[in-house]
C-alpha cells in the first residue's frame, strides 16, 4: 500500500497528515498508528485529512499512540496544518483557497467544528490562530478544581493535572522542574499515577512555572508520559495552564484588560534534552470570572519532509 503524507512539527510535537480516501475503510486507526512507529515515519501524533461532511472546509481525525485510539483535539496539529493547507498541495486537492492576508478553515474534529485563521504573505504561511474555545467549554464541563496528589497541590482541568513546579518542591526542594531530572521525573510519576487513579483519567500533565527565562509571562513543558513522551509545546495544554492559573487565583489581575481580554506569553522548553524555548501566545476572553473564548499561536511551526511511505 502506497500512501501520501505530510510530517512538520509545532515546538517539536510531530504531526503526520494522511489523505483519508487512501485509506482502506475501517483501517484508519491501524494504519495511522503503525505509521507513527519509529520503523516507519515517528510522529506524536496523526491527521487524517477528508473531504467535508457537514458545513466545515475539511474533515479531520487525530490518532496517537499512546492510547491507541482517536483523540477529539491536538492543538499542535492545528498549527501545522495550516502550513500544510498553503504550502503544499494539500489545501488545493481539498478545494481550499488561499486569500491573503487571512484565510479562514473551518476544521470537523470529533470535538466538533474548530476554527483556525491562517495568515498569509506571498504565498508563505505567517502564523496560525486557532480557536480553543471548544475545548475550553469541554474541561469546564468536565471539571477544574484544586486536588492534593502525593503532598503536591494540583489543578484538575478537564482531562490534564496542571502542576506548578514550585508546589513540587514545595515537597521536593531539590527537584529541577526546568530540566527534568531523575528525582522530578520519579516524583511525577508517582503524582500522576495518583491522579490517574483517583480521576480514571488519562497521562496529560501540563508543568509549568512563574520563573521565565527571557520574554514569556511563564513557562510550561508537558510531560504526559515520561520518558516515551515529553511535549515542549502542547495547545490544549496551554489552555489548562490558563484555566489553573485563573481558578487558583494566581492569574495576575493587572493582566487582565478592562474589556475582560487578557494575553498570556508561555515560554515552552528550552531545557536539558528538550526543543527550544519556543513561545505560544494565548489570548482570552472573560466573563463572570470564567475563560469564554481563547485563541493561541506558536512561534516554531515547521514542514520537515513530504512524499510517500509504503506499509
Amino acid at each position: 500500500m502506497k500512501l501520501d503524507f505530510v510530517k512538520g512539527h509545532m515546538g517539536g510535537n510531530t504531526i503526520i497528515f494522511l489523505n483519508g480516501t487512501q485509506i482502506p475503510k475501517g483501517r484508519e486507526l491501524e494504519i495511522s498508528l503503525n505509521l507513527l512507529e519509529k520503523s516507519y515515519l515517528g510522529g506524536d501524533e496523526a491527521a487524517i485529512l477528508y473531504p467535508p461532511q457537514n458545513e466545515g472546509n475539511l474533515k479531520v481525525k487525530i490518532s496517537e499512540p499512546a492510547s491507541g485510539e482517536f483523540i477529539g483535539a491536538c492543538g499542535g496539529m492545528t498549527q501545522v496544518l495550516g502550513k500544510v493547507l498553503f504550502e503544499t498541495a494539500v489545501g488545493a486537492n481539498l478545494g481550499i483557497t488561499p486569500r491573503e492576508p487571512v484565510t479562514p478553515v473551518v476544521l470537523e474534529t470529533d470535538n466538533g467544528l474548530t476554527n483556525i485563521m491562517v495568515y498569509l504573505m506571498k504565498g508563505n504561511v505567517v502564523k496560525v490562530v486557532t480557536d480553543m474555545t471548544s475545548f475550553v467549554k469541554k474541561c469546564y464541563q468536565h471539571g477544574v478544581h484544586p486536588m492534593e496528589i502525593c503532598g503536591v497541590k494540583v489543578m484538575r482541568v478537564g482531562e490534564f493535572m496542571a502542576v506548578n513546579g514550585d508546589r513540587i518542591k514545595e515537597v521536593c526542594p531539590t527537584a529541577d522542574v526546568e530540566n527534568l531530572d531523575s528525582e522530578t521525573r520519579q516524583i511525577l510519576l508517582d503524582v500522576q499515577k495518583e491522579f490517574m487513579e483517583k480521576t480514571k483519567e488519562p497521562y496529560n500533565i501540563t508543568l509549568y512555572d512563574w520563573h521565565p527565562s527571557y520574554e514569556g509571562d511563564l513557562r510550561a513543558v508537558f510531560p504526559h508520559r515520561i520518558p516515551e513522551l515529553i511535549e515542549t509545546s502542547c495547545g490544549t495544554g496551554t489552555v489548562v495552564l490558563a484555566l489553573a492559573i485563573l481558578e487558583s487565583g494566581e492569574l495576575d489581575k493587572s493582566k487582565i484588560s478592562a474589556e475582560k481580554n487578557c494575553l498570556l506569553r508561555i515560554e515552552c522548553g528550552g531545557g536539558a534534552n528538550l526543543i527550544g524555548p519556543d513561545l505560544t501566545e494565548l489570548t482570552f476572553q472573560l466573563k463572570d470570572n470564567k475563560i469564554e473564548k481563547a485563541f493561541f499561536t506558536h512561534n516554531n511551526v515547521q514542514i520537515t519532509s513530504q512524499g510517500w511511505v509504503t506499509l
